[in-house]
């Protein structure tokens, strides 16, 4: 004969838990992917890592192989020494220009990332919290006549300016976070870290390594009147810089601005309540 035993509620219960069969605790990260649905950020930060290690790696090697030729160079006479100078000044050249390549990739790489965030992320919170044709009351931006406008975080709005609809991204993410009470949530050093960042970008991205002189100069004086003198390095001709890198420090922290940027999302996603959920008591 074969006894079936029927196991106490609290004890299978306990079974569960120990197996780890619970209800699962949620991050704030994952909850970022309520609103970053379509997004492997990731799969993403993974890829961008791994690229900025490789080429940490290649400026250690570039500036060892400096040191070493330079060491050569001051223990050498005659046409040896010639040559070895020729080559030191042809790997100083030529890390000037790994150094803005490699600039180049990391802000190619972090700045449509963070742009990317804040656009789906605006995105998501319009579907999932307030519906696709809403415009929330209470604030100037309420007069955009779109909602699509409303929700797009390129556009600044000004009801006082000729033109009340500008486009401005940084700017335009500090007024829609706002309205929409993202703020909090955010981190305290959002602005700065933005505003550095994608001047950079609009730097870069047109004029390339080498910007025109003028264009140089501006950049310095924002440099200076920003505070920004960690976050940017330059070579130089004739003590005039003519060309701009990002240094480790600020690609270290827009990296990281990544990661707190899904913490604050996914923190925000746990005030709000879906659009036509109805909450219940438990």
């Amino acid at each position: 004969m074969t006894y079936k035993m029927k196991l106490p509620e609290w004890l299978h219960k306990e079974i569960l838990n120990d197996a780890g069969m619970g209800v699962p605790e949620i991050s704030d990260r994952d909850m970022a992917c309520a609103v970053l649905p379509d997004l492997d950020y990731e799969a993403q930060l993974i890829a961008i890592s791994d690229l900025l290690r490789q080429h940490g790696e290649a400026d250690t090697r570039t500036t060892a192989q400096i040191r070493e030729v330079e060491d050569f160079a001051r223990k050498s006479t005659g046409l040896r020494n010639e040559r070895a100078v020729d080559e030191w000044v042809d790997l100083l050249h030529g890390s000037t220009y790994q150094g803005a390549a490699h600039s180049m990739a990391a802000l190619g790489m972090l700045a449509p990332l963070i742009e990317s965030l804040f656009y789906q992320a605006f995105q998501g919170i319009r579907t999932q919290y307030y519906g696709l044709n809403v415009i929330p009351t209470g604030s100037a931006r309420s007069g955009m006549a779109k909602a699509d406008d409303f929700w797009d975080c390129h556009l600044l709005f000004n009801p006082t300016a000729k033109r009340k609809k500008q486009k401005e991204l940084v700017p335009g993410i500090m007024e829609l976070a706002e309205v929409i009470a993202l703020t909090p949530h955010l981190p305290s050093d959002l602005r700065p870290i933005l505003k550095a960042v994608f001047r950079y970008r609009n730097k870069m991205f047109h004029f390339g390594f080498e910007w025109p002189p003028r264009e140089c100069a501006n950049f310095a004086k924002d440099i200076a009147a920003e505070g920004w003198d960690a976050w940017f390095s330059s070579a130089t001709r004739d003590r005039v810089p003519f060309i701009f890198y990002m240094t480790d420090e600020l690609i270290n922290l827009s990296f990281d601005l990544v990661h707190r940027l899904l913490e604050g999302f996914g923190a925000y996603c746990r005030t709000k309540m879906p659009v036509g959920e109805i909450p219940t008591e438990i």
